[in-house]
């Protein structure tokens, strides 16, 4: 079972309003939700999310607080964000009160443990989301990040911190014959700074980040003493894990881009991709030199083979021209365009009849 991004939420305060004199909602007439969040739980949703309900309930089921109130409470509540296709996937409930010394009641995390035992969690990615200090300590002390209400942090200031932030990966890849360093944010500025040991490749993946519009920063220390094969090899490995990291789930990408024609001077390119995890690699196109600078052409199409195989992606590619330094060039640029336009977040949903990518 795939660990599913989850984010916890606090009820009272947190989903809805809580009186300030008795700090509990005694009737629907004291219910009201607060500022922003069903717009900020659709987007959540949208985005693959499982919301949970952790909530402490002083008494629950004693004349103080009596389980048909709570209850009528939550069946109104859970009706209104049905309306919207909001739906939770548990609620978690602690009925005792502070002095009882219990286990469950936050920011104790019994219930937190209890439900990721059943209901695997990506903790990396989960996150938990109250206005008490209280719900804090009990998503750090469940290892995940905690976002407090305030007036100055709502419910729409903390969807776009934790759903808009920038796609980024670093791969760390070190071998007997490669020691690579690779950090990719795609949602960048084409901010690049390449260092193999071999400089036309360095300028191919310049381009890289420069018309893909991805910051891109690659040191590889390879065994160029031995050749090149490895250093050119092990950097594409590393890009291609970097790229199927920093995309994620997929969810909401444009998936395809075709077609991408690109021509410089004599040469012209031809890409098509599909990020569809299931790689594979058409390469047509000769090489008339032996090297571009230090680097041996026949490396060019080992490079996308040794891409498509850690990144997922299926990739077809057809070279034309006459000189051997356009046209690698050029097809580096086309490389970076199709990339750029197939990652391009245009939807809430995962581009696959399957639901997964």
């Amino acid at each position: 079972m795939k660990n599913k991004k989850t984010l916890f939420i606090d009820r009272d305060g947190t989903l809805i309003f809580e009186p300030i004199a008795t700090k509990q909602i005694n009737s629907l007439d004291e219910m009201f939700f607060t500022k922003g969040v069903i717009s900020a739980l659709k987007r959540f949703k949208q985005a693959g999310y499982s919301l949970v309900i952790v909530t402490n309930q002083d008494a629950l089921g004693t004349p103080e607080n009596p389980r048909k109130v709570y209850e009528n409470i939550n069946n109104k509540m859970f009706a209104i964000f049905a309306s919207e296709d909001i739906f939770f996937n548990a609620v978690l409930e602690c009925p005792h009160n502070k002095t009882d010394g219990c286990a469950c009641r936050k920011p104790k995390t019994k219930l937190g443990v209890n439900y990721i035992k059943n209901n695997p969690v990506d903790l990396e990615n989960s996150y938990m989301i109250g206005d008490r200090d209280t719900d804090v300590e009990f998503g750090e002390n469940l290892g995940i990040k905690s976002f407090k209400l305030t007036k100055k942090l709502g419910w729409a200031e903390i969807a776009g911190e934790i759903l808009d932030k920038p796609r980024k990966a670093q791969v760390i890849r070190k071998t007997k014959e490669t020691n690579i360093k690779l950090n990719l944010n795609l949602d960048g500025k084409g901010q690049t700074k390449s260092n193999t040991g071999i400089e036309f490749f360095d300028h191919c993946l310049d381009q890289l980040g420069k018309h893909g519009g991805f910051d891109l920063q690659i040191k590889c220390k390879g065994d160029l003493c031995v050749d090149e094969h490895h250093t050119v090899e092990d950097t594409a490995l590393a890009l291609g894990q970097a790229f199927k990291t920093a995309l994620g789930d997929k969810r909401g990408i444009e998936r395809y881009a075709w077609e991408r024609i690109l021509v410089m001077d004599d040469a012209k390119v031809e890409i098509s991709i599909d990020i569809s995890n299931r790689p594979y690699l058409v390469f047509k196109g000769k090489f008339d030199r032996e090297y571009a600078g230090k680097m041996p052409t026949e490396l060019v199409e080992h490079f996308f083979e040794s891409f498509v195989s850690a990144s997922g992606i299926n990739m077809n590619i057809k070279i034309e021209g006459k000189n051997t330094h356009h046209k690698i060039e050029a097809c580096f640029k086309a490389f970076a365009r199709v990339l750029r336009d197939a990652v391009k977040i245009t939807g809430t949903k995962v581009s696959s009849t399957k639901g997964i990518l």
